[in-house]
């Protein structure tokens, strides 16, 4: 079964922000794969429903469900005694945005949280010029290409998905619940020319401003909540940060070696690094024995294969996405059309035959370290 790139957005942020499945006294969240086949086979969506999955269900019969394919991201509410689309309500326009608003199995707020088609019209036009702008600059796609989410040292955790680039801007360039934008002029104001680049586990954005194209686009961070956005410089270009990232990735086990690395980032006063400088001094240290084991560990985590760009041998990859989910070949040829496309899960260390197929082939890809 292939889920839809939008759920794998926002089930991982769900898995961050929440210990359990169940959230809201009653509403419980299907969390992986086996999970939503479960609901899916018992419930026999494959006869009734077989374009849309299970996402969550209440206590009284009431299910969630969202469309297989990632044009349409609605979340909808029917009922496993009636499975017709017919009977669908619309409980939300997006998941993350039903998250937001703590999973109502209703529908009361609709009209007030609801994008007009107008609005929805104009997010999906601002969306692809913004699309189209950071398209202009390679360092920032490439950014985005090879992230490192790093836990526990305030550092990013969470990365936009690139075709839903504005959506990431939510809560900080505007805000969807109040219908409002938050860009403004003042001293403290959230500015146009910013875009959030990543988070972290508070929210906390990682920003470039377009203005400063030609110096490859310093870094800022900004703490949430504070009233007022106070930018702090965390690095002169975006290709210095993503340098910064991987080696603290490398050394995430390493207490003395990450020590080393962080003096030199915050000796200058930078609120920013000495905040990740403390959080690595409350680190438990570990022997060398210890550090390879959980290195060696980690090479189990999970990792993602997204193919971003298909490139010049398009048929050769349309023919790779029809064997892997066997589709026809009007399906994988879809597919192949998608902007970010899911092609491998598994093993960080099982993923390098994977990319190198990918490569040679002439497509560009991303990958997602979970």
């Amino acid at each position: 079964m292939k889920l839809p790139n939008h759920w794998q957005s926002f089930i991982k942020i769900f898995q961050k922000k929440f210990n359990s499945e169940i959230v809201s006294d009653s509403i419980r969240v299907f969390q992986d794969e086996e999970a939503i086949k479960e609901r899916f086979t018992t419930h026999q969506f494959e006869t009734y429903l077989p374009y849309y999955i299970p996402v969550a269900d209440d206590s009284g019969g009431h299910v969630a469900v969202i469309s297989r394919n990632d044009e349409d991201k609605k979340v909808y509410l029917t009922s496993y005694g009636t499975l017709e689309e017919k009977y669908f309500k619309i409980l939300d326009r997006d998941l993350l945005h039903w998250m937001q608003r703590k999973f109502p199995f209703d529908n009361e707020d609709k009209h007030e949280n609801e994008l007009t088609a107008e609005q929805q019209a104009s997010f999906e036009s601002e969306n692809k010029r913004l699309l189209e702008q950071v398209g202009q600059f390679p360092s920032l796609l490439n950014f985005w290409n090879q992230t490192y989410s790093i836990e526990n040292f305030c550092l990013p955790e969470n990365f936009p998905v690139v075709d839903q680039l504005l959506a990431f801007q939510d809560g900080y360039a505007f805000n969807t619940v109040a219908s409002k934008s938050l860009i403004g002029e003042k001293e403290g104001d959230f500015k146009e020319s910013w875009l959030v680049i990543a988070s972290n586990y508070f929210a906390d954005p990682f920003f470039i401003d377009f203005n400063d194209s030609e110096e490859n686009f310093p870094v800022y961070f900004a703490f949430h909540g504070a009233g007022k956005w106070k930018p702090i410089k965390v690095a002169d270009n975006i290709d210095t940060f993503q340098n910064v990232l991987r080696t603290i990735f490398e050394l995430r086990y390493d207490k003395n070696g990450l020590l080393s690395l962080l003096t030199e980032l915050s000796i200058s006063g930078n609120d920013f690094w000495d905040e990740v400088y403390q959080n690595v001094l409350e680190m438990p240290e570990m022997a060398e024995d210890e550090q390879n084991e959980m290195i060696s560990e980690s090479d189990w985590q999970e990792a993602e294969v997204y193919i971003t760009d298909i490139g010049p041998n398009k048929m050769k990859i349309v023919s790779l996405l029809k064997a892997k989910y066997r589709l026809s070949g009007a399906e994988a040829l879809q597919m192949s059309k998608e902007a970010r496309i899911l092609y491998h899960k598994g093993p960080k260390k099982w993923i390098h035959s994977c990319v190198q197929e990918l490569e040679n082939l002439g497509a560009q890809v991303a990958i997602v370290i979970q």
